[in-house]
């Protein structure tokens, strides 16, 4: 089952969304910052077959939905206006996992402080929708606006994630007397020249600041660690280009003027 994220950044990309699902055998997209009608996209995904279907919201206006299941497959479990939660059947596991995707605020006006302090709302909501279905079967996914080793992705009152599987599969771990459930990140693997892919990052900005990064890896997928066998290594990238179209610029940035500020996430997990 193949998943993409891409945060259009108010482009019209309708085209080239057609292309990306059409080259990386996508069967659910889910987009953010996206001011096209449902209808328009619809109309170009569905341009030779009748394969997908707009899965709406009700709360969440930061998220479009599209997949080849018909929205009854991927069922509502709650919202907020930054974060949708649904759940998705799988034979495999002969049960429900549940698919959390978010877009979450922008350091453009928020510092790390902020964030970190913003994903303790954000665990609560996690936390409310694992217990409403009484499972952690839980993938969470989409433009976390913060770098893998953030303290707000890091942090045990946040996402508590870590970058090996086999610290993950510990399930949990205890600050202070109290347990804290894992999550495993693979977008580690991305940093540097060295790292997995072709390019360090979703998003690229170089100010002229004391720190910076230059490539931000804000666009990730993270799970709890009862999936990461199901999860695809190899399947998991960073796409920087689409049927020979690159989304990037001769000096390797990305082409933000012809596309997207971000890169699109596709990745996969086999149930």
């Amino acid at each position: 089952m193949n998943y993409c994220f891409w945060n259009l950044n108010n482009h019209d990309l309708a085209d080239l969304l057609y292309d990306l699902v059409d080259e990386q055998e996508i069967d659910l997209i889910f987009l953010a910052e996206c001011n096209l009608k449902p209808a328009d996209v619809l109309r170009k995904l569905n341009r030779n077959t009748n394969a997908f279907y707009f899965c709406a919201g009700i709360t969440c206006d930061k998220i479009q939905i599209y997949t080849k299941f018909k929205d009854s497959l991927l069922g509502l479990l709650s919202e907020t206006r930054r974060m949708t939660a649904r759940y998705l059947y799988s034979p495999v596991l002969n049960n429900n996992i549940t698919l959390l995707c978010l877009h979450l605020p922008s350091k453009l006006h928020w510092t790390g402080d902020d964030q970190a302090a913003y994903l303790l709302g954000v665990k609560s909501f996690i936390d409310s929708v694992e217990s409403l279905v009484g499972h952690k079967q839980t993938v969470v996914f989409g433009d976390f606006n913060m770098h893998p080793f953030e303290h707000g992705l890091v942090q045990s009152g946040g996402f508590h994630t870590t970058f090996e599987r086999v610290i993950a599969k510990r399930l949990v771990r205890k600050v202070e007397g109290v347990e804290f459930d894992f999550f495993y990140n693979p977008m580690w693997g991305f940093l540097g020249d060295l790292g997995k892919g072709k390019v360090s990052g979703t998003h690229y900005y170089s100010p002229a600041k004391p720190i910076n990064y230059h490539w931000n890896l804000f666009d990730q997928v993270i799970m709890r660690p009862g999936l990461i066998d199901y999860f695809d290594d190899e399947y998991l990238d960073i796409v920087t280009e689409i049927k020979g179209t690159s989304l990037l610029t001769e000096a390797g940035l990305i082409d933000s003027r012809r596309f997207s500020d971000h890169l699109p996430i596709k990745f996969c997990f086999n149930l």
